[in-house]
Formats: C-alpha cells, sequence, structure tokens
C-alpha cells in the first residue's frame, strides 16, 4: 500500500491500542499500565483530555527531562511497558502496510513524529484556544517536551517497522 498507508495507519493503530487498554486499565496487571494512570484516565470524561493522558503514556520523557505528564500534572510521568507495545505494534502496522524493511522503518518513525507534533497541538487547545499563542513560551514547552519524547517511541516503532516490513517484502 505504500510508506504513507503504512504511516497514517502505525499512527491510528498506536493511539487506538493505548486508548483501549486504558479503557479496560482496571482489569489489566499492574505491570502493563499503572492504576494512577488508569485513575487519571478514568477521571476525565470528554474524550480531549482522555487523549491527553493516552499521549503522556505514548510519549515519555526520556534522558531524565520533564515529561508531558509532569507539565500536565497527570498521565504518564515516565515510560511504561504500555508505550513500547502501542508502538511496537504501530511499527509493524506500518511495515506490513509499507512492504519493504527501508520505507516499513520510515513509516513507523514518520508515524512517531507526526504524532508528536498532533499531541502537541492537542495539549495546546485543551490549555489555550488562543492561536495566537500557537508559538509562545508554555506551548513551545509542551512541543520540546513531546519532541524529547520520541527516543523510546521510536525505537520502539523502528523494531516493529523493520520487522513488518521484512514480513511482507518482496521476494
Amino acid at each position: 500500500m505504500g510508506q504513507g498507508a503504512g504511516t497514517i495507519a502505525g499512527l491510528i493503530a498506536a493511539f487506538a491500542i493505548a486508548f483501549v487498554i486504558l479503557t479496560f486499565g482496571g482489569s489489566m496487571p499492574e505491570d502493563l499500565i499503572s492504576s494512577a494512570i488508569v485513575d487519571d484516565f478514568y477521571l476525565h470524561m470528554d474524550l480531549e483530555a482522555r487523549l491527553a493522558v493516552v499521549g503522556t503514556v505514548l510519549y515519555p520523557s526520556t534522558l531524565g527531562s520533564t515529561s508531558l505528564g509532569q507539565i500536565l500534572t497527570y498521565g504518564a510521568q515516565s515510560a511504561t511497558v504500555l508505550m513500547a507495545l502501542a508502538w511496537g505494534a504501530g511499527g509493524l502496522i506500518a511495515g506490513l502496510l509499507a512492504r519493504d524493511f527501508l520505507q516499513g522503518i520510515l513509516a513507523a518513525v514518520f508515524a512517531v513524529i507526526i504524532g508528536a507534533f498532533l499531541t502537541w497541538l492537542l495539549f495546546f487547545f485543551i490549555q489555550s484556544g488562543d492561536i495566537e499563542l500557537l508559538f509562545g513560551g508554555g506551548s513551545m514547552l509542551i512541543l520540546q517536551a513531546a519532541l524529547e519524547g520520541l527516543l523510546y517511541p521510536g525505537i520502539a516503532a523502528v523494531i516493529g517497522g523493520l520487522l513488518g516490513g521484512g514480513i511482507t517484502r518482496e521476494r
């Protein structure tokens, strides 16, 4: 199908997997997802805030920097097993649709990058709906945290994209 379709499908798959697991998080083991994150997910009733909690899970802090969860004071404060599971599966789906090693890896990485920018915009519109503040200090701090949180999801997605591209490549 191609790299573009793989990118979009991988992005949707990662967010959908994390959303579904958080929805049924009360019956999931504590090792998969912390009960504090699930409680934050259940605490918010609107879809935007629940997607924001999913964004904190999918883009954790790396290298000791401030995470999205720490900025927003809810959601995941660090990397979780769910992040690796969601991005690994998202990368796998991206690679399956891209149908080659390199295109699978690129589709998976682009899915992670596009997701970070969409998560940044989601957080911005939850906190402030004023477009004039989009490139203000607070918004740039959220963007920085989202982009710094790309390392672990990128690694998981690359592994999934490599596997998916290898499975469906032409022989």
